[in-house]
């Protein structure tokens, strides 16, 4: 098992982000100290937020094309690098090369209206 911190260059207790900065059904992401680590990515759905390890199980590379943004359209997330569909709220890709495989959830808590990394 990963360490998750680790892998996405966040620690915990971090400070990622305001919720009121989310946008609805967008996904934004946000990297840790370290620019060349995956960091994580932040989606806003209708009534809840998730937030994954920027990192695609088909190819081990971030699903970002222009860094800090994933494309976010029609309700999946979209990997850049082969165009794998990505359900953002459970994470499941139901197209492209690694379909049934998941993003890993990346723990976090709320608040004073900050997300947190860790729960």
């Amino acid at each position: 098992m990963i360490n998750i911190y680790e892998a996405t260059g966040i620690m915990k207790d971090t400070k990622l982000c305001k919720i009121e900065d989310l946008e609805l059904k967008k996904a934004i992401v946000i990297k840790g100290n370290n620019k060349y680590s995956p960091g994580v990515i932040i989606y806003k759905g209708e009534s809840s937020i998730h937030i994954w390890f920027n990192n695609c199980p088909h190819a081990n590379l971030t699903l970002d094309l222009i860094e800090g943004r994933v494309q976010s359209k029609n309700n999946d997330l979209l990997c850049a690098n082969h165009g794998a569909k990505f359900n953002p709220q459970t994470g499941e890709c139901y197209k492209g090369p690694c379909i049934s495989s998941f993003l890993t959830n990346f723990p976090f808590k709320v608040k004073n209206n900050y997300l947190i990394a860790g729960n």
